[in-house]
């Protein structure tokens, strides 16, 4: 995804397994191998994950 792409959309490297396809490899973006998910940032739910996700989107914003 060239241009990123917005919290809570589906990255087009996600396997069926919901797995990275790229992780471990050259080509995996910075900002992804950058990222160091803590229990906190997950949550107790899929739901409150991406609103974190989608919170700290927000607050890198231009």
């Amino acid at each position: 995804m060239p241009h990123g792409k917005p919290a809570g959309v589906r990255c087009v490297q996600l396997g069926p397994d919901e797995r990275c396809l790229v992780f471990g490899r050259p080509e995996r973006p910075a900002v992804c191998a950058s990222l160091q998910a803590e229990p906190a940032m997950c949550g107790s739910s899929r739901a409150e994950a991406l609103a974190w996700l989608a919170r700290l989107e927000d607050l890198t914003q231009p």
